[in-house]
């Protein structure tokens, strides 16, 4: 992942079972808030174990993840929306993986999406903040929408995907090959979340995409106003070589949610004990916040991908 034009915690060990066995029972919606920092950690120490080792495509890693984010997806109530449950099948550099597709069905045909990327590079290469960072966060808007318990004016997809690594597989084959219950020509906006951890490093979470003239500013620039004491967003500029990509082919605009990590990126020192939970905590709320604004705005959110496209203009 790159970008053009922008300013560019200890935590409890918990070990995944053997053949990912996960005890999310049906209905969890309530479980707790969205946004707990122990809840957040707690997925964070799953998705980050050593013995999922970076949850490299095809490998057991990457099956345990998955079927852990799939029985999440299950029991906060979504819709799947793969080609089979939650799952959309596919094959990365050979090895078969999928990415995970579930809904919270608007009364309109507009959709709003938000994805994270769900594998690493492995080889003793965990990823906390690459990317499990933004697959908890995702999960964590997810709950807050549910636990909303009303219907959006906008569809919301939740996307998990893999191969993001190899060179963002997994969000170009979604693009390519939709799930048939989703029409890319009504996605009015992309959300993604791809390192979102380590605010401490540069003191910043960038939010790219966030072009002028283009309707997530308007309401990131009141949001972020909130925020000013808790949280230095840096706003504008492109994003590049992440999963949002694919979308801004389309002229699908996006909001690229991204902190810099001058230290641990691609390298061993990327677990959970380097992940800056208090403002992962902040950073999860604003794009909650962002997605909930986008899913009710009324601002033609269709008219405005029409007129102005990926990049304001």
């Amino acid at each position: 992942m790159a970008i053009d034009d922008t300013p560019r915690a200890s935590v409890a060990r918990v070990t995944p079972r053997a053949d990912a066995a996960v005890d999310a029972a049906p209905g969890c919606a309530d479980d707790g808030q969205p946004y707990d920092p122990d809840a957040l950690r707690e997925r964070l120490a799953f998705l980050a174990d050593k013995d999922l080792d970076g949850r490299v495509p095809g490998t057991k890693g990457d099956r345990t993840a998955r079927h852990y984010v799939a029985e999440r997806l299950r029991c906060l109530g979504l819709q799947p929306a793969g080609t089979s449950g939650f799952e959309q099948a596919f094959e990365a550099d050979g090895h078969p993986t999928a990415n995970l597709v579930g809904v919270i069905r608007g009364s309109t045909d507009d959709i709003v999406v938000i994805g994270a990327h769900l594998d690493h590079v492995g080889r003793g290469k965990l990823g906390a903040n690459d990317n499990a960072s933004g697959v908890v966060t995702l999960l964590a808007i997810a709950q807050a929408m549910r636990q909303r318990d009303i219907t959006p004016k906008r569809t919301i997809v939740f996307a998990v995907f893999g191969g993001e690594e190899l060179g963002e597989l997994g969000s170009n084959y979604f693009v390519a090959h939709p799930p048939p219950a989703i029409d890319l020509a009504h996605v009015v906006y992309d959300i993604n979340l791809d390192m979102v951890g380590s605010y401490r490093s540069h003191g910043l979470v960038a939010a790219m995409g966030t072009f002028a003239k283009l309707p997530a500013r308007a309401i990131l620039d009141r949001l972020v106003d909130r925020r000013t004491a808790k949280l230095h967003v840096g706003l504008g500029g492109r994003g590049a070589d992440s999963d949002h990509e694919p979308f801004c082919k389309l002229g699908i605009p996006y909001v690229f949610f991204w902190t810099p990590d001058a230290t641990c990126y691609h390298a061993t020192c990327d677990t959970i004990d380097n992940i800056d939970l208090p403002h992962l905590v902040v950073i999860a709320k604003l794009a909650g916040e962002l997605v909930a604004e986008l899913a009710e705005t009324d601002v033609d959110l269709a008219a405005s991908r029409t007129r102005l496209g990926c990049y304001g203009r």
